[in-house]
């Protein structure tokens, strides 16, 4: 098979398979609103808004910090935990 008509069959076939997921999607989502809509309506307190929880500010470096210190620990806690079960 040419390469040309190798990549024909794959532009086609992601186009397809790009637009059915947008489709789909589409569709998932017109349903979940109807859905909605319907159980707002049987039970109108059962839906109440939820705010987000709030963003923690935390400067990256102590989050990058924070997590190689978890990191190394959990290393070192299983490179003694190998070395347990060599002996």
């Amino acid at each position: 098979m040419e390469p040309a008509q190798l990549q024909l069959i794959l532009n086609v076939v992601g186009i397809t398979a790009v637009s059915t997921f947008a489709a789909m999607c589409f569709l998932l989502r017109r349903e979940n609103r109807k859905l909605h809509r319907e159980l707002a309506q049987e039970d109108p307190g059962a839906f109440v808004p939820v705010p987000a929880a709030p963003m923690l500010q935390q400067d990256v470096r102590e989050l990058a910090q924070n997590r190689r210190t978890e990191w190394v620990q959990g290393l070192s806690s299983a490179i003694s935990l190998a070395k347990g079960l060599q002996k």
